[in-house]
């Protein structure tokens, strides 16, 4: 697949995510995006833990945008060409949740509405800025300020920067339970079409080997 703009043209959905990420992903990388799917633990290779914070606060959507795209065949895993351009960010932003908590983006939007009172959040729904941005740059910011966020880290703990920065991320994502993707339909346990190979079977398939039965 072709990779397209470093940002979505349309706020990614995290509902469609959570649906292509169970039929696609989870065989490999696990429920809780801990590396740790059934499939993954057979690769030889070490699965990328996208539910581990040192991990995911690293890492910008569009990072793992192209990462989806054109795969990592050195690690197994092929581009998903069966996905369309919206469909690889809404899985990006469902992966984006897996290091998160719902009790922690409440209590980052609490502090955020405390501490940056009457801050504007457009900013933090700009796609093309959000999908650039790592974490860790969303916590500096929160310290540091710019042109159009002050700066209102200062009294903040460890936790609660990162609350607060998991928060603004969420603000990117769409939380609706309504898609048009004929993807994110609920069906029957799934056949994972795009699994890449294990590492004892010799070199990866692009088209990877189906795996009837495969729990969604």
């Amino acid at each position: 697949p072709t990779l397209g703009n470093l940002f979505p043209e349309q706020t990614p959905n995290l509902t469609n995510g959570a649906a292509i990420y169970a039929e696609k992903c989870l065989a490999c990388h696990g429920e809780t995006g801990m590396g740790d799917g059934p499939q993954g633990i057979q690769l030889g290779v070490t699965v990328t833990a996208y539910g581990l914070p040192e991990i995911a606060r690293a890492a910008s959507p569009a990072q793992w945008y192209e990462v989806v795209t054109r795969g990592r065949m050195d690690r197994f895993m092929p581009p998903f060409a069966s996905l369309n351009d919206q469909e690889r960010w809404d899985v990006v932003a469902y992966i984006f949740t897996l290091h998160t908590t719902p009790e922690q983006i409440e209590q980052g939007k609490a502090l955020f509405d405390a501490n940056c009172a009457g801050c504007s959040t457009d900013f933090f729904q700009d796609q093309e800025k959000m999908s650039a941005l790592t974490e860790v740059e969303l916590a500096r910011l929160i310290n540091q300020g710019n042109d159009q966020i002050p700066a209102f880290g200062a009294n903040l703990k460890e936790d609660e920067l990162w609350a607060v920065a998991a928060y603004l991320r969420s603000v990117s994502f769409d939380t609706s339970t309504e898609t048009a993707s004929a993807s994110t339909s609920t069906p029957e346990p799934v056949t994972v079409t795009e699994t890449p190979v294990p590492a004892e079977a010799g070199a990866p398939s692009v088209e990877g080997t189906p795996i009837e039965g495969t729990p969604q």
